[in-house]
C-alpha cells in the first residue's frame, strides 16, 4: 500500500516538472520569435461629453405663512355676547367681529365692539359665545393671504449663498404637480444661537388663495444658471489618492486617464470646468476595471441607443 502511494507521488511530481519545463520552453520560444501575448479587451460603457443647461440650487423645507397674521383682542373684559366671524370668512379692516357684554353689576354699558384690525381672512376663532374674556385673551386670528411667505431656515455656512432677489420654486403637498414662484425678499439680521440657522422669507403671489397659512412647503432656491456648459455623467468621475478628480477616456480603443476640474452637479451630470472637450468620450460603467493604456471593448450608450431608436422608428 505504501509502495503505491510513493509511486503516485513520484508520478505527480514528474508531471509538474514536465509542465514547468514545457511552459519555460514555450515562453522562451515566443520571446525569441518576438511574439507578445495578446492583451484582453475590457468591456466598458461610454458616452460623449455633452453641452447642457445646468441649474445650481439649494433645497429646503419650511412653512407657508400670511404676510400679515394678527390676533384680535378685546379692549375690555366681559362675556362674548355676539360673534360675527367664521373661519375662512373674508373681512375688511374695521368690520365688527365681536360684541362684548361688559357685565358690570350696577352699570349699564352698551356692548363693546371688537373690529378687524386688517383686511384679510378669519384664520381661527378662538372663543365661543358666553365665554368670559379679558384684554389678554385672543378672540380670533385674521390673516392677509393675498400675498404669503415661505419661511425657511438656512444653516450658517450657506448664509452668503442666499441673496435677496433670488428666484425660488415652492411646492406644497396639496398641489404636488404645481410650482409656485417667488423671490427671496427678507433675511434675518441675526443667526439663531441655538440651532445656528438664519431665517429667510420668500414672497409668493397668492391672489387665487390656493396657498394656506400653515402649509408645509418644499422650497428650491435657484443659486445660478449656466447655459451650454460641458458636462459628464456623475458616475464617470473618480478621485485619486491625492484627492484629484479624473475620468477615463475611451480613445482609439484604449483607456486614457485625464484629470478634470469639476463644477456644480445638476440631476445626473457634473459640470466640467477644464480637462475635457465636447468631442471626448468618457467611460461610465467598468471604469474601475481599467488603467491608463488598457485596451477597451467600448459600448457607446449614447450612439447605440440613438441607432436603436432610429431603427425602431423606421420599422
Amino acid at each position: 500500500m505504501k509502495k503505491k502511494i510513493v509511486i503516485i507521488i513520484i508520478a505527480v511530481v514528474a508531471l509538474v516538472a514536465v509542465y514547468r519545463i514545457y511552459n519555460f520552453i514555450t515562453t522562451k520560444a515566443n520571446k525569441n520569435n518576438g511574439a507578445v501575448p495578446e492583451e484582453r479587451e475590457i468591456p466598458v460603457k461610454a458616452v460623449a461629453v455633452k453641452q447642457i443647461d445646468m441649474v445650481e440650487s439649494m433645497n429646503y423645507t419650511g412653512d407657508i405663512v400670511g404676510t400679515e397674521v394678527v390676533n384680535v383682542f378685546s379692549q375690555v373684559p366681559g362675556k362674548i355676547k355676539q360673534i360675527n366671524a367664521t373661519e375662512g370668512q373674508h373681512v375688511n379692516k374695521g368690520q365688527t367681529l365681536f360684541k362684548i357684554d361688559r357685565d358690570i353689576v350696577g352699570m349699564d354699558y352698551m356692548p363693546a365692539i371688537v373690529d378687524s384690525p386688517i383686511t384679510g381672512y378669519i384664520g381661527k376663532v378662538m372663543v365661543d359665545k358666553g365665554v368670559t374674556v379679558s384684554p389678554a385673551s385672543p378672540l380670533a386670528q385674521v390673516v392677509n393671504m393675498n400675498d404669503v411667505e415661505a419661511v425657511i431656515f438656512i444653516i450658517e455656512r450657506n448664509i452668503n449663498k442666499i441673496k435677496l432677489g433670488m428666484t425660488a420654486e415652492v411646492k406644497v403637498a396639496t398641489f404636488r404637480d404645481r410650482v409656485f414662484y417667488g423671490k427671496v425678499y427678507k433675511k434675518s439680521a441675526v443667526v439663531d444661537p441655538v440651532n445656528r440657522t438664519l431665517e429667510v422669507h420668500i414672497l409668493l403671489d397668492n391672489k387665487n388663495l390656493l396657498l394656506k397659512h400653515g402649509m408645509f412647503a418644499d422650497v428650491k432656491i435657484i443659486i445660478d444658471k449656466k447655459n451650454n456648459t460641458l458636462a459628464v455623467p456623475v458616475d464617470s468621475i473618480m478621485m485619486d489618492e491625492n484627492n484629484n478628480f479624473y475620468v477615463m477616456l475611451a480613445k482609439d480603443g484604449k483607456a486614457v486617464k485625464r484629470n478634470v476640474k469639476t463644477g456644480i452637479d445638476f440631476e445626473s451630470y457634473t459640470e466640467i470646468l477644464s480637462g475635457l472637450t465636447v468631442n471626448d468620450v468618457v467611460v461610465t460603467l467598468g471604469k474601475e476595471n481599467v488603467t491608463n493604456g488598457s485596451r477597451l471593448l467600448v459600448y457607446r450608450e449614447d450612439v447605440d441607443k440613438n441607432s436603436k431608436e432610429k431603427k425602431t422608428a423606421g420599422d
